[in-house]
């Protein structure tokens, strides 16, 4: 979570970044900076390229990261549930690599599920080694489509526990 300082900061970097006439909106790259510039941790240039791998945010002292996303809603009402897509992924092609040679667009939700749950998790844990983590986080950025309100969600972003859901 946010300190009080990484609040002031945050709330700092929205009103100077809106009041910019070139920057339209707080989402992608604009947003990892801010976050980056909120925790004080380097941000790497986008023109050297783009990792795919999952954390867009590394404190590499703490082993923190955080896999940010920005959401616009319509109204920051706290009981409006809210989703949004971390990574997309075609489990189809990767079906062999999954262990899941016989997928196709007609399996049975339950393989389908699985085969996306394998992948997930395969990714955190793939990313949590290759970017040195130790703490996993998602980190979201709410807000109004007018951009007069913003709200910071943070949740652990661990692999799923497939025996827990309901498939």
């Amino acid at each position: 979570m946010l300190t009080d300082n990484e609040i002031e900061r945050l709330t700092q970097a929205i009103i100077a970044t809106i009041a910019s006439p070139v920057i339209g909106s707080i989402e992608d790259y604009t947003w990892e900076a801010i976050f980056h510039y909120v925790k004080h941790i380097p941000l790497s240039d986008p023109a050297l390229g783009r990792s795919k791998l999952l954390y867009d945010a590394v404190d590499l002292v703490t082993k923190t990261g955080w896999s940010l996303k920005s959401l616009q809603l319509n109204s920051l009402n706290i009981a409006n549930p809210f989703f949004f897509v971390i990574q997309r992924a075609d489990v189809i092609k990767k079906a062999v690599q999954l262990g899941f040679p016989g997928l196709t667009e007609q399996s049975l939700p339950n393989e389908l599920g699985s085969a996306i749950i394998q992948h997930w998790n395969e990714k955190i844990i793939l990313s949590q080694a290759a970017q040195s983590i130790v703490n996993s986080y998602k980190g979201i950025l709410l807000k109004t489509i007018k951009g007069y309100e913003y709200i910071y969600c943070e949740f652990p972003l661990n692999p799923l526990d497939a025996s827990s859901l309901d498939m």
